[in-house]
């Protein structure tokens, strides 16, 4: 069936949860056979294993013959179960209630009346279209063009009727294919459906799967607006066999799953490499990262690819930190992938000098990573956003608490933190410039708004001690700082006696030293 297995299931369902209702009032044995005809089929003409009117894919038939049997089932069984003492409930409150029309050719009146015309509405005014198709036929087009006039599906439902109803084409065994291949994706479905992303790019894991997997087989960008189309132009163009489309895909499904701790396969940080570059919403980096994964240990050892995950995540992190554009990100990552496919052997360190040698969308160096933390703007209009400066002092910070095994061992949720302005944005009222000429406090008042919002002017604290910093003079800071302030961030402040400009440019060219150790540059020795 291409299209309705819910909803024959629900009405399946609602039809015995009605047959319930029937038996349990005086209503004739005529009114009840007629529902009765609609769930079951004549037990003189099909096998015992047939009598029911739907069957249901095999991992729930079980559950469903339970559900549809003589004897009603307890509500928490299944969730069919749940649904026939629903309905049931709400056809005996139908039939008891003495305010809703009843037949008029049913001379007793009462419930049996009531029964008669619910079942006659059952009977005669729900209506299935069935479509008869001749051999030459095309299901999923008609199906397509029937659907798109209503809520249209998901892609990957799209790329799913396609590839199974190719499969029994080819006289594949479809039932098969779908117990090892696809099952998965329906019973963990929560999983797969839930949205991911950020904005016009949010959409479905397993649409953004599906799209990852097309993009790293045709080896090009791809349009996810259209997704079901490209899919169904490779499907057509490479004649790929739909039993190798689904095999492929459910080993990108594994990596996916193991990038994010469902199944084993991914070391922890690059999990962590993962989650993070997922965080930031760049996703034109994900195909390649998928492949990576599913490539056999023979041929891209652990190690070697652990070694271009973390490179991609340097790569992707220092280019945000230096405040780089996106645009071209979807064409630079399937360039790079091309040439980790190209490459005979060692496609991990393929990976790494790929990137090291990008023109014009470089890997940021050292020195790149100074200049931009001493000239830019990194907090407000034009600055990287609260969630990415986060992202960069909560790693700095962690990269610091590992380095000092004097402090306690503690764990930080960055996530929970605000953005602190050391020299605050109303500067004026706590840290006004005392320069009698006129021209000069007007070159230093100037060159102070603009240290306020660089990076090295900005730290990590809680939101209760935010406020109570505010507009303080720095010793005022300094001190609550030294108090409250478990960072080890701010345990770095407390070595400077007064804060201006100078320590602003100071502490933005440390923050690029700290920078190097947790994200290193494209010279460093661990990339080879």
């Amino acid at each position: 069936m291409v299209d309705g297995q819910q909803r024959l299931t629900t009405l399946q369902l609602l039809l015995r949860g009605v047959l319930d209702a029937l038996e349990e009032v005086e209503v004739s044995n005529k009114t009840k056979a007629q529902v009765r005809r609609l769930v079951m089929n004549d037990v003189e003409v099909v096998r015992e294993d047939e009598i029911l009117k739907l069957a249901p894919r095999r991992a729930e038939e079980d559950q469903f013959r339970l559900a549809m049997g003589a004897k009603p089932p307890s509500a928490d069984e299944s969730k069919f179960a749940d649904a026939r003492g629903f309905f049931r409930q709400n056809a005996m409150d139908f039939l008891a209630d003495d305010s809703v029309p009843e037949d008029p050719y049913t001379p007793d009146g009462g419930p049996d009346a009531r029964a008669s015309l619910l079942v006659a509405a059952l009977l005669g005014l729900m209506k299935i279209v069935v479509i008869d198709l001749e051999d030459v036929d095309d299901a999923q087009v008609i199906f397509e063009a029937l659907n798109a006039r209503n809520t249209p599906l998901s892609a990957t439902d799209l790329v799913k009727n396609l590839l199974f109803m190719r499969a029994e084409k080819q006289d594949h065994d479809s039932e098969g294919l779908y117990e090892s291949l696809w099952k998965r994706f329906d019973d963990d479905s929560a999983w797969w459906l839930e949205s991911v992303g950020t904005g016009h790019a949010q959409r479905a894991r397993q649409d953004w799967l599906l799209g990852d997997w097309l993009i790293a087989q045709r080896g090009r960008s791809i349009n996810v607006g259209r997704l079901y189309g490209e899919f169904r132009r490779w499907l057509d163009d490479s004649k790929a066999d739909p039993r190798d489309a689904l095999s492929t895909l459910n080993q990108y499904a594994d990596a996916y799953e193991a990038f994010n701790n469902r199944r084993r396969g991914a070391s922890p940080r690059e999990s962590e490499a993962f989650k993070l570059i997922e965080r930031l919403n760049i996703t034109a980096v994900m195909p390649l990262m998928l492949w990576l994964l599913v490539q056999p240990a023979d041929h891209l050892p652990p190690a070697e690819r652990e070694r271009a995950v973390l490179a991609i995540e340097s790569f992707v992190i220092r280019r945000m930190a230096a405040k780089y554009q996106t645009r071209a990100y979807g064409q630079i990552f399937v360039d790079v992938l091309k040439e980790a496919k190209a490459a005979s052997e060692h496609p991990g360190q393929a990976v790494i000098e790929a990137l090291r040698k990008r023109s014009g969308y470089g890997w940021p160096r050292f020195e790149d990573l100074t200049q931009a933390f001493m000239e830019n703007r990194y907090y407000g209009s034009g600055g990287l956003g609260q969630d990415r400066l986060r992202i960069l002092l909560g790693a700095i910070d962690r990269s610091l608490q590992s380095e000092s095994p004097k402090s306690e061992n503690i764990t930080v949720d960055y996530t929970s933190l605000e953005i602190e302005h050391i020299l605050p944005q109303e500067w004026h009222k706590s840290w006004s410039v005392k320069i009698d000429d006129p021209a000069a406090r007007m070159r230093a008042e100037e060159r102070r708004q603009q240290s306020v919002n660089r990076i090295g002017n900005l730290t990590l604290v809680t939101k209760h001690l935010n406020p109570a910093l505010s507009n303080s003079a720095w010793q005022v800071k300094r001190a609550e700082l030294g108090k409250h302030s478990k960072l080890q961030l701010n345990a770095r402040l407390q070595a400077y006696t007064d804060w201006d400009e100078d320590r602003i440019e100071e502490r933005g060219r440390w923050l690029a030293e700290q920078m190097e150790k947790v994200w290193p540059g494209p010279t460093a020795k661990i990339w080879g």
